[in-house]
């Protein structure tokens, strides 16, 4: 049986992509930590889980269904924050709307589906620039340097994003439209 590793996230506009991107190659360039180029700037709503080939249309289907009944929710970036001592990110406001998606997805798509419990920590909404590789000494240089800037950007998000692991990096594997049914959007 063929399984592949995926994970569910909400990706921000290009423009966002983009410039967190760039605090990720800097990060990689100063303090040699390129783990979070593997993937696609982002906000994980449920980590990373093994998942059988044979039934990826059924975790397909789960996602569709539920992402007609979820509205587009707002991402608001503010800050830096960390989990010391080895990882750096971008603070994502813990909005209820957005803490919402992220319990209405666990209790529609990952129980019953039997996702394995991958979640360690409580939900921390948040879009990481530095982690894994990054040493304990260049997490303290790089904190320094981080802790006090500032970062602000706010986008809608209107899709649900699937991503796999290809062997060498995360990439996008299916997008679902977020789509209440009080959303007059076709």
């Amino acid at each position: 049986m063929n399984r592949r590793h995926y994970f569910i996230a909400l990706l921000p506009n290009p423009d966002i992509q983009a410039e967190v991107t760039r605090l990720k190659q800097y990060c990689c360039d100063r303090y040699q930590s390129q783990a979070a180029l593997r993937s696609p700037p982002h906000v994980t709503l449920y980590p990373p889980f093994w998942w059988p080939d044979e039934s990826v249309e059924e975790l397909e289907g789960a996602l569709e269904t539920f992402s007609c009944q979820a509205a587009p929710v707002e991402l608001i970036l503010d800050g830096f924050a960390a989990f010391a001592p080895r990882v750096i990110y971008i603070h994502v406001a813990s909005t209820p709307a957005l803490k919402t998606l992220q319990a209405q997805l666990v209790k529609a798509v990952a129980k019953p589906l039997n996702l394995p419990p991958t979640q360690r920590h409580p939900f921390t909404p948040h879009m990481t620039i530095a982690f894994r590789d990054l040493t304990k000494e260049n997490f303290h240089h790089a904190w320094a340097e981080f802790r006090d800037q500032s970062f602000a950007a706010r986008c809608w998000v209107s899709h649900l994003t699937l991503l796999v692991h290809n062997g060498q990096r995360w990439q996008i594997y299916r997008e679902f439209l977020l789509r209440s049914p009080a959303d007059p959007t076709p």
